[in-house]
C-alpha cells in the first residue's frame, strides 16, 4: 500500500528496498564521455555480483544518448542508474532489471575544496566499497557532518586510520617529487578518472606510487587534490588544520593534460 492505496507494482522494489542496484555518473559535454566504456564496465562488474541482470551494452548506450538528446541540454550530468526488481524477501536475487537516466545542467565544480575527516571509519575488506551501488547512504552521512562543520567534502580513513577516498571522489597529493594515491587494498571504489590519471603519470616524468597511507603522510605536501568523473580534478586547500596550494604549477599541468584528455577542453 502507498499512501494508503493499494500497489499493483512497486517500482524496481528490490532497489527500493535494500539499496540493491548500481549507478555511474558523468559529465557528458556534446559528446559521449571519452570513459564511457570504463563507466559501463564497472557498471557490468557491479550488476554481476549483486546478480541483476545487465542489458546489452549497445542499448544502453542508446538509452543514454535518446535521454541527453532529448533533454536538450549541450553540457550535462548524467546518471545512469540498473535498478533491481524480482522477490522482495531480501535473500532472493534480482529477475530483471530497468535503466534510469538522468539528465540535467552540469554546474561547474568550486575552484577549490575543504575536507574533514570523517567520524567514521571504512572497513577496507568490505567487498561493497568495490562496487558503486544505489544504497549510498554511508556517503551521504559523510558528506553531511563535512557540510555540517563548513567544509565541502569528506575524507574516509579505513579502520587502519590509513587514507581511503572521499565521499564521492579519490586522493592524490604530491610530495618529496613523488605523486602518491592510496592503493585500492585501503578501502576505495577505484575511480575512472583516477585510473587515467595513473595512466598518464605512467607515461610521463611524474614518479607516482600507490600505497598505504596515514593523514600524517600528507603532511607538507606540496599540493593535494580529489578526481571524479563530473569534476575532472580539484586542489584541495585544506585538510583539517593543515593548508595547501591550490595553484601549484605541477598540478596546474597535470589538470590541464586531464582536461584535455577528458575532452572538456
Amino acid at each position: 500500500f502507498i499512501n494508503g492505496k493499494r500497489a499493483q507494482n512497486v517500482f524496481s522494489a528490490r532497489s527500493l528496498f535494500y539499496g540493491e542496484g548500481v549507478f555511474e555518473t558523468f559529465r557528458y559535454k556534446e559528446r559521449s564521455p571519452v570513459l564511457l566504456d570504463s563507466h559501463l564496465e564497472r557498471m557490468r562488474v557491479g550488476a554481476e555480483f549483486l546478480k541483476i541482470p545487465f542489458p546489452c551494452e549497445e542499448s544502453l548506450i542508446e538509452l543514454i544518448q535518446k535521454a541527453v538528446l532529448e533533454s536538450e541540454i549541450q553540457d550535462a550530468y548524467v546518471k545512469v542508474c540498473l535498478l533491481s526488481e524480482g522477490n522482495v524477501t531480501f535473500s532472493q536475487t534480482s529477475v530483471e532489471s530497468q535503466v534510469l537516466v538522468i539528465v540535467k545542467e552540469y554546474i561547474q565544480p568550486e575552484q577549490f575544496i575543504k575536507l574533514k575527516v570523517n567520524s567514521l571509519r571504512r572497513m577496507s575488506d568490505s567487498p561493497l566499497l568495490r562496487v558503486k551501488s544505489t544504497n549510498y547512504l554511508e556517503n551521504i552521512l559523510a558528506r553531511r557532518e563535512a557540510l555540517s562543520f563548513g567544509f565541502d567534502e569528506a575524507l574516509f580513513l579505513n579502520e587502519k586510520d590509513q587514507i581511503a577516498e572521499c565521499a564521492a571522489s579519490n586522493l592524490f597529493w604530491f610530495k618529496d617529487e613523488t605523486l602518491f594515491t592510496p592503493s585500492e587494498g585501503c578501502g576505495l571504489l577505484v575511480g575512472t578518472t583516477r585510473n587515467l590519471i595513473v595512466s598518464y603519470m605512467a607515461d610521463s616524468d611524474i614518479n607516482i606510487l600507490e600505497g598505504n597511507f596515514l593523514l600524517e603522510d600528507l603532511t607538507d605536501a606540496d599540493f593535494v587534490f580529489t578526481t571524479n568523473s563530473l569534476t575532472g580534478c580539484v586542489p584541495v586547500s585544506k585538510i583539517e588544520g593543515d593548508s595547501f596550494d591550490t595553484d601549484h604549477p605541477l598540478f596546474l599541468r597535470i589538470q590541464n593534460a586531464l582536461l584535455k584528455e577528458l575532452k572538456w577542453i
